[in-house]
């Protein structure tokens, strides 16, 4: 609850208040009355009553025209964006560290792609996000939710165990897969887990953002065709948006039998396949892109926040109710006793 003044201007008149209870009239035997009572107080009595009781009222009286009210204001914010999964690829491939940041500095796919989804996200307040990861299976991580504490969770917990399950692996010469979803790249499946996702048509619009390092896998025994899901996503008016991420023209580290560190050219097999990218998401009246730093990254995020506008409303609920009765009744009680005894109080003077 909230106290506030819906005139405040009315109390600047209290500095009536403050010359009446600093001036002191002039006394003269005229003003001492006859009564026995007024004799036996003190003689300074008096003109201090008197003056007081009118600056109270003054007071209380300027109060009331200032309306004094209790109460609250509420904002609303009304969720008018849109809903959006981000389709992120999470083969081993990731693990490449071939993308550079603005001053050079080396970071491999997987930390890129996931510091920028998180730029993102932070960007679209009013949106519905959701999270598809994908690698040779996929798993709807995070379903649309106007929470984005949880999706950025959803985030770090799955980059954390993604590199738990690498190093893992490293760490023990398996020659299997790896990654929690596998090593291999199921666009197909990715994109199909997160359309399950987009059907709401009362949504403002509905987009998918698909991030992926590498050509897709049809090896697959699960394999399921991109194009396929690319129809459908033309069937549920979903605009699709493709980013390829590595450097054509990078380096991968790697460290050779006696410790030291090699930088190899990135093998055109751990590179995405743009023209095939581009003709998925193409057919849903999307765009693809290719990042190949870190900086280039976060700008294709960026451009595709801009092609997705999203539409900010706040809604006001202000409840306040006056109370200013009670001044205006006790300041007119002071002034009233005030004119009512004033020979009375004038008369100790």
């Amino acid at each position: 609850m909230n106290y506030r003044f819906e005139d405040p201007w009315w109390l600047l008149l209290a500095l009536a208040a403050v010359v009446v209870a600093i001036s002191r009239p002039a006394r003269g035997a005229a003003a001492f009355a006859p009564y026995g009572l007024a004799a036996q107080l003190p003689r300074s009595r008096g003109p201090l009553v008197f003056r007081m009781l009118v600056a109270s009222g003054l007071v209380l009286g300027v109060v009331a025209l200032a309306r004094p009210q209790w109460g609250q204001s509420n904002s609303e914010r009304i969720q008018a964006g849109r809903d959006i999964m981000i389709v992120i690829d999470t083969s081993r491939s990731m693990e490449v560290d071939d993308l550079r940041d603005a001053s050079g500095n080396r970071s491999d796919r997987l930390a890129a792609v996931f510091g920028a989804a998180k730029e993102f996200i932070n960007h679209r307040q009013d949106d519905r996000i959701g999270l598809v990861f994908f690698a040779s299976t996929a798993v709807t991580s995070c379903p649309l939710t106007y929470d984005h504490d949880t999706v950025l969770d959803f985030l770090d917990q799955t980059e954390k165990q993604q590199r738990w399950r690498w190093h893992q692996s490293s760490g023990n010469g398996e020659n299997g897969e790896s990654g929690f979803l596998g090593d291999a790249t199921n666009i197909g499946l990715g994109l199909g887990y997160a359309l399950r996702s987009l059907t709401d048509i009362k949504a403002k619009g509905r987009a998918l953002i698909l991030i992926t390092d590498g050509a897709d896998t049809k090896e697959l025994y699960n394999w399921v065709d991109p194009l396929i899901a690319a129809r459908k996503a033309v069937d549920l008016k979903v605009v699709m948006y493709g980013i390829g991420v590595g450097d054509p023209h990078g380096t991968i580290t790697r460290h050779d039998m006696f410790g030291r560190e090699i930088a190899d050219p990135t093998p055109p097999n751990l590179l995405p396949d743009m023209d095939r990218l581009h003709s998925i998401v193409t057919i849903s009246g999307g765009s693809s892109f290719q990042a190949n730093d870190k900086p280039a990254l976060q700008a294709i995020l960026d451009h595709i926040d801009s092609l997705e506008p999203t539409e900010h409303a706040v809604k006001m609920h202000i409840d306040y109710s006056d109370h200013y009765t009670w001044p205006l009744i006790l300041g007119s009680l002071g002034i009233l006793c005030a004119l009512a005894f004033e020979p009375r109080l004038r008369g100790v003077a």
